[in-house]
């Protein structure tokens, strides 16, 4: 089974969208990390033979970062070859998550943050009616997680829309 993307294959060899892809994009079925990615893909594929047989439903793109968004099976495989990753990352030059379907937010966010676990996520109702979703992550937050954490907060709201409060164990017990 050939690899699989939001775009014709042929469309993302070209890089030129025919009229149905074009359609797609202009209902906004399709985006434009989509094409970006289905295209980094493409080419990777044909030095990488695993890739012929996984399948990209959508990619989002923030702030030069991407999340590939693919089956769980392929996202699992994808994760467990940190080299495709990283030649992926290379070809987007930006930082990239790859997550599986997620029917939950909590499965989305543990997706998402991986390989780092998720202790709890909870929902916080503000006075003024809004509502925060809070993250405890295990242990001492290190420092060299910091910016990758506002990151993952800025994915997170535009991906979902999810106002994120990321708190360590150790953070969320000195309070108590």
């Amino acid at each position: 089974m050939p690899l699989r993307i939001p775009i014709c294959a042929f469309d993302a060899k070209t890089g030129i969208l025919c009229a149905k892809c074009q359609a797609k994009l202009s209902a906004g079925q399709i985006s434009n990390s989509d094409i970006i990615v289905s295209k980094v893909l493409v080419k990777l594929a044909e030095s990488t033979p695993e890739l012929n047989k996984m399948a990209l439903l959508r990619s989002y793109e923030v702030e030069g970062s991407y999340v590939m968004e693919m089956e769980q099976a392929d996202a699992g495989l994808i994760r467990s070859k940190p080299e495709i990753k990283q030649k992926v990352e290379d070809m987007l030059k930006g930082k990239v998550w790859v997550i599986g379907t997620s029917n939950s937010d909590r499965q989305f966010l543990e997706e998402l943050f991986y390989p780092i676990r998720i202790l709890t996520v909870n929902t916080v109702w503000l006075p003024d009616g809004s509502k925060l979703t809070k993250v405890i992550i295990p242990g001492k937050r290190p420092e060299r997680l910091r910016g990758e954490i506002e990151a993952l907060k800025k994915v997170v709201k535009q991906v979902k829309g999810i106002e994120l409060l990321v708190e360590s164990e150790r953070e969320a017990t000195l309070r108590l």
